[in-house]
């Protein structure tokens, strides 16, 4: 599984929110997801179904008010989660380890690793949470000797100069799910492409941080817009 920040374009060629058993390739809009209401946390779906190596891939953002806590420390014992600060800072607490994170900060959680957040700003905090079961089902052991859940604001990561812009290597090892898991950070510069076009045996996110885009997806090509995941 790899999955791509980019600091520069992201898209959404059509909604299949509601197509609950597969999910096709294509952008899903952040920003055209119904806004839902669970106690005083406000949650946009931006998909839920199952692809070719995922029984279940489901994507949302929270939003936590000022000085909320997200939910007491709990674990999910079945799936592996990757949250990602959208806006705001969160005091992050997983397992006896806390940190502050902020926007571009980032959590893989493996399975069985209790979890809690709490906004300590005076502004909404708003994070992406992408839960996901492979179908290979569950490695606790690999996860462990993997290097275990990961906690680490933007600021830490090594930022690498390109001729097209900025690279971020954030992690690439195995997981509870994946006997590889590679997530990076992108930026583009104006008007330069990543790369040509090309396929991959894996599958890929990419979540758009910022500025906009176009991606080709097959022969279609589709505006790109912050927030938007690309599958």
């Amino acid at each position: 599984m790899k999955i791509q920040l980019l600091g520069l374009s992201f898209l959404l060629a059509f909604s299949a929110i509601s197509q609950k058993d597969s999910l096709p390739s294509g952008v899903y809009s952040w920003s055209k997801a119904k806004v839902q209401q669970a106690g005083n946390i406000e949650r946009r779906q931006v998909l839920n179904g199952s692809t070719l190596d995922l029984a279940n891939l489901e994507i949302h953002t929270s939003t936590l008010l000022p000085g909320q806590m997200n939910h007491p420390p709990k674990a999910s014992m079945d799936a592996e989660e990757l949250i990602i600060i959208k806006e705001g800072s969160v005091k992050a607490t997983v397992e006896d380890s806390t940190k502050i994170l902020g926007p571009g900060g980032l959590i893989l959680l493996v399975a069985g690793d209790k979890q809690s957040m709490m906004n300590v700003s005076d502004k909404p905090v708003t994070y992406y949470v992408i839960v996901y079961r492979s179908k290979d089902g569950l490695n606790a052991e690999r996860g462990k000797s993997g290097g275990g859940s990961f906690m680490k604001d933007w600021k830490e990561f090594v930022t690498l100069q390109t001729n097209k812009g900025q690279s971020r290597p954030i992690f690439d090892r195995p997981s509870s799910m994946f006997k590889r898991f590679d997530v990076h950070a992108t930026a583009l510069n104006p008007g330069i492409a990543s790369h040509p076009p090309h396929t991959h045996r894996t599958e890929e996110i990419i979540l758009m941080i910022n500025g906009t885009g176009e991606m080709q997806i097959g022969e279609s090509f589709h505006q790109a817009t912050p927030g938007d995941v690309i599958l």
